[in-house]
């Protein structure tokens, strides 16, 4: 199957009563007492699974689409994207609208201009072409970036899936939790003090979006359609960097009802992404 894309020029415990033997109460009572400090012991080294808002070490999957309005391939990479979200709840995805197809002109239909475009979002997948990613680099639309390693086309299922089932480790932790303020939220960055000083200067950004967003486009290659996004990032901001000497936590603003944000640590688009995690939804 071809794909177009647009180019613009986690055993068992052994029961107690199998390890007591008949030799006599008090040896009963003995071995029963060790067993129990055992089994107590276990439980105290248990991890605390509450967490869910942290990200952790080997689950790291954030896809990012870029995309246009204005280009013809792009629908099927954003019904593609919504798919993708709905069947994985552990999935990260950003959708980014480039600004290049703007001005393009298609015939009688004159251009589209994307109203969720925005220069910064043409720079980023510029940025990542410079960083020579694996897969399908370049500048074009549509395009996905998986964990800023990967690129590929957007609408290709089979090539997106199997950068996505690819295991990447975490560098660092993050946590996103209630802030005392009900409209914010506080994020804390941790790690060991290689991994932080591996790391040290840089960005620890968000990315703020609009979960859904239905658009009729009226001019450009999609004109008279009716396009649905998904998780459409509208700013992307510095919080600070990563540091060993000041302490890594930032409070950000608490996402609206048909809103989200990501949490990412990444030097622009000009590295992998070392850590990222899912704003806790409203």
């Amino acid at each position: 199957m071809r794909y177009k894309k647009c180019l613009p020029t986690l055993n068992s415990t052994r029961h107690a009563g199998d390890v007591v033997r008949a030799w006599g109460s008090v040896q009963s009572v003995m071995r029963l007492a060790v067993v129990s400090v055992m089994l107590l012991g276990l439980m105290l080294v248990v991890p605390d699974a509450t967490r869910a808002s942290d990200s952790e070490p080997g689950n790291l999957k954030l896809i990012e689409l870029y995309t246009s309005h204005g280009c013809s391939s792009c629908p099927a990479a954003d019904k593609l994207l919504g798919e993708l979200i709905a069947a994985d709840d552990q999935l990260m995805a950003l959708e980014f609208h480039v600004d290049y197809w703007n001005t393009l002109v298609h015939g009688s239909d004159g251009n589209f201009v994307d109203p969720f475009s925005k220069p910064e979002f043409s720079l980023r997948q510029r940025e990542y072409n410079a960083a020579s990613l694996a897969g399908r680099p370049g500048v074009y639309t549509p395009q996905a970036v998986v964990n800023g390693r990967f690129a590929a086309v957007g609408s290709n299922r089979r090539h997106i899936t199997k950068a996505l089932d690819r295991e990447v480790v975490q560098t660092l932790m993050i946590g996103v939790s209630a802030d005392n303020d009900p409209d914010r939220l506080l994020v804390t960055v941790t790690g060991s003090s290689e991994q932080i000083g591996s790391l040290a200067g840089t960005d620890i950004k968000v990315a703020h979006f609009i979960s859904k967003a239905v658009t009729d486009i009226t001019g450009g290659e999609n004109s008279r359609k009716t396009v649905t996004n998904h998780n459409i990032v509208t700013s992307m901001t510095t919080l600070g960097e990563v540091s060993g000497e000041a302490g890594m936590t930032f409070s950000i603003v608490r996402p609206a009802g048909n809103e989200g944000c990501v949490i990412m640590v990444q030097e622009d688009a000009l590295t992998p992404v070392f850590a990222a995690v899912a704003c806790p939804q409203s």
